[in-house]
């Protein structure tokens, strides 16, 4: 049957295989956020409240607009919703396009819905 120690042992490098295995999946799933442009699969993407407000105040607009604009109409400040369009680009719902000093953000035509 093997000592407690032993059983001990056994466990822990059990415990240890699923938590390498877990940590590669976040891995993964962490570099895809990482990767702007790149929409992350349907199954994994949970958008915020908060971030949903984000994203439906900017579909109001027919041309790109900036955190600015966008904290007009949310009632939040500007650096919010940066933020929250930054994250809403690296996840791939948004396109992100640089005028000067400005960032100005869309809305992806596929993610329009």
């Amino acid at each position: 049957m093997g000592s407690p120690y032993y059983r001990v042992k056994l466990l822990f490098e059990a415990i240890m295989r699923k938590v390498e295995s877990v940590d590669d999946k976040v891995s993964a799933l962490t570099q895809q956020v990482k990767t702007p442009g790149v929409p992350m699969p349907l199954a994994i993407v949970y958008l915020s409240v908060a971030v949903q407000k984000t994203r439906d105040a900017l579909k109001t607009f027919d041309e790109p607009a900036t955190a600015s604009e966008i904290a007009a109409i949310t009632g939040r400040a500007r650096a919010i919703e940066s933020m929250h369009l930054n994250e809403l680009f690296r996840m791939g719902f948004v396109e992100k396009e640089k005028q000067g000093r400005k960032r100005l953000f869309r809305v992806k035509d596929d993610a329009k819905g």
